[in-house]
């Protein structure tokens, strides 16, 4: 299972509460397939894929209104991710049939937020501190 240890968050809130509801989403659907229940995921993380979009969005927007110096650098890595997005989608799909889909898709949910909640992010956590 993924935590959010103190040590990763941001210390501002609302991005904080997407990367909780995002880790809270990836323990759901891994429990899911733990219990043999694939065929939840094919749901499941399509609403992640949504919402992961919708906070990128969103910190991307705070990134401009701060006039954060590498946003572009951090869209394009949001950019990068939307292929593992779409990944996760095939391998949900084929889940319910296909154990080896159902191990990358949980090795995928863990490296996405490892990825985005633990080293990009943390890239602006000081410029967003000093805001």
């Amino acid at each position: 299972m993924v935590e959010l240890t103190s040590s990763f968050k941001l210390e501002f809130e609302a991005l904080d509460q997407d990367h909780r509801k995002m880790i809270d989403q990836v323990n759901a659907i891994i429990t899911e397939i733990d219990t043999g229940n694939t065929e939840v995921c094919k749901t499941q993380v399509a609403d992640f894929v949504i919402f992961s979009k919708q906070h990128f969005a969103r910190e991307e927007q705070l990134l401009v209104s701060i006039n954060y110096p590498d946003v572009d650098k951090h869209r394009k890595h949001h950019r990068d991710l939307y292929d593992k997005l779409d990944h996760m989608l095939e391998f949900a799909r084929m889940a319910p049939e296909n154990d080896i889909a159902c191990e990358s898709l949980k090795k995928e949910l863990v490296y996405f937020i490892m990825d985005d909640v633990i080293t990009a992010d943390l890239e602006f956590k000081d410029f967003l501190t000093n805001a």
